[in-house]
């Protein structure tokens, strides 16, 4: 009956997260066109902030509830799922060729994922690192601010007509269906896992972190469905950027706990690995050499990737 009862409050918070996903990157679309500023910077702000607040909010709860595994779990499982199954999903389903990201944007991107590797040495996040990756988060919007380029206002559509009463509350709608419907999903899909005696990391490292990762798979469906493949790009580098710089340093500031061992030898690993063919990757893949197929078959390949590395996991509970 225990199960029953999670099994459809899972499916119910579900359908709140993705009803709030399409509002949210609707709105944030919206918003781009009117201030002009292009779809890559609001998906690496707005929507990747709102897409990374479970995150941070797992982070802080882990940390009140002493459980700093789940929260260390749900960052590197987190981010490994978003390159792996979020950005592998965009990859199946794109229907036009993608347009070129700078450099520039991976930069703070792959700095914070080597300086979380540097943190994770000694297996604990002290003060002095957490404060590290802090200042990667101040150099991370420093370089969108710096570098944003800015739309050419001309080509407005009709959603740039409605008001910024109606965008906002829209916006703000998408955003909270976005915080609780993932917050319950986690809740629920926590409670299925510890019916079935799963060990707090690898909770961490799968349920709750594909949970928290359900905003930016909503909001990627939603975003393919509307043809702005920057904004899956910019989202996933993003909530990436936002789940260490941001959710590492609760721990560090508020907890002393000593993690894992496995944590840096398996996970962090496979985390840094996809980083570096993500950058690969969407480097390469807006050039005239690759074409849709070779795409497609990019993402059939992350995604079944990422579902052997959970298998791997399952061998362990």
């Amino acid at each position: 009956m225990d199960f029953l009862i999670n099994f459809i409050g899972l499916g119910f918070s579900l359908t709140i997260l993705i009803w709030g996903a399409d509002k949210f990157v609707d709105s944030s679309s919206v918003l781009a066109k009117k201030f002009g500023v292009n779809e890559l910077t609001i998906g690496l702000t707005v929507v990747a902030l709102g897409t990374s607040a479970p995150e941070i909010f797992v982070g802080i709860s882990s940390v009140l509830n002493q459980s700093e595994s789940i929260a260390m779990g749900t960052v590197v499982g987190s981010n490994i799922s978003n390159i792996a199954l979020i950005f592998g999903v965009s990859c199946i389903g794109i229907s036009f060729k993608p347009k070129n990201t700078p450099f520039i944007q991976f930069l703070p991107f792959l700095i914070s994922a080597l300086v979380l590797g540097l943190c994770l040495q000694d297996l604990q996040i002290s003060p002095i690192e957490s404060v590290l990756l802090l200042i990667v988060f101040l150099y991370f919007l420093y370089v969108i601010f710096k570098y944003k380029s800015l739309d050419n206002l001309s080509n407005l559509d009709n959603e740039s007509s409605q008001s910024n009463l109606i965008v906002s509350i829209f916006l703000i709608t998408g955003l909270l269906a976005l915080i609780f419907g993932s917050r319950y999903a986690v809740i629920y899909a926590e409670n299925i896992a510890i019916l079935l005696n799963i060990s707090e990391l690898i909770i961490g490292l799968t349920i709750i972190a594909i949970g928290t990762s359900l905003p930016e798979l909503a909001a990627t469906i939603s975003a393919l469905l509307k043809k702005k493949t920057d904004m899956v790009v910019g989202n996933v580098i993003g909530s990436n950027i936002l789940n260490i710089t941001l959710v590492v340093p609760i721990i560090g500031l508020f907890s002393g706990a000593q993690l894992e061992p496995v944590l840096l030898e398996r996970d962090y690993l496979i985390m840094i690995v996809a980083t570096i063919i993500f950058i690969l990757f969407v480097t390469l893949y807006s050039s005239k050499y690759i074409n849709l197929l070779m795409i497609r078959l990019m993402g059939l390949l992350l995604v079944g990737s990422y579902f052997g590395y959970l298998l791997s996991l399952s061998k362990l509970i």
